[in-house]
């Protein structure tokens, strides 16, 4: 029930701020639509598409498979756009680039996040690592770093809450209210990921 309540939880909030980003207003608009979108939005999703509450919930597992990848695919579109359209809004108004914890950390999941993505072709497509390492140990790897992905996203996108831009916009009982669920996300995936993979790796 938690897990059903979080993942709309992740859909009301990437919705909502959309809603106050209004994209096409300005260039920077599209960077926390779109962030949001992959993280909040599309990412959840996908780590959820293996639960029962997720929206390939009762199909045979390959579909899961399918659709977790697909969905993973469009996260890193919404990605890609939104880190463009921040770098260079950062060019044209001459301001500096990572100078704060959001934008640091941001990085660091960006890096992680398109890492994952290129070992997810391989645990798509074990036999291309065969003779290397067992589909198992490669699952399990794969899950302890999408565990550590996310983590750092839903971290980064807490820190981003703390914006100027968002805290102009929104009261302190809505700020508190997105930071606690992207930090609950956190714990609730981390905690099913190394409940599955963490004796595999170990």
């Amino acid at each position: 029930m938690l897990h059903h309540i979080l993942r709309t939880g992740g859909v009301v909030f990437t919705l909502f701020v959309t809603y106050l980003a209004k994209p096409g207003s300005s260039l920077f608009s599209y960077h926390p639509t779109l962030m949001t979108v992959a993280f909040t939005g599309l990412m959840t999703e996908a780590i959820f598409m293996f639960s029962k509450y997720g929206l390939a919930g009762g199909r045979l597992h390959s579909a899961k498979i399918t659709a977790h990848w697909l969905v993973l695919m469009l996260a890193a579109v919404a990605h890609g756009v939104g880190y463009v359209t921040i770098y260079y809004n950062k060019e044209l108004n001459s301001k500096p680039h990572y100078t704060s914890w959001h934008g640091s950390l941001g990085l660091s999941t960006s890096v992680l996040f398109w890492l994952q993505l290129s070992v997810g072709i391989f645990v798509r497509y074990p036999k291309l690592l065969k003779s290397v390492m067992q589909g198992r140990t490669l699952k399990a790897i794969h899950g302890l770093f999408g565990m550590m992905t996310f983590g750092a996203a839903m971290i980064t996108v807490a820190l981003g809450l703390w914006s100027n831009w968002f805290q102009d916009k929104v009261p302190k009982l809505t700020l508190y209210s997105g930071v606690g669920l992207h930090i609950l996300l956190m714990f609730i995936v981390c905690k099913k990921f190394l409940m599955k993979y963490a004796w595999e790796i170990l």
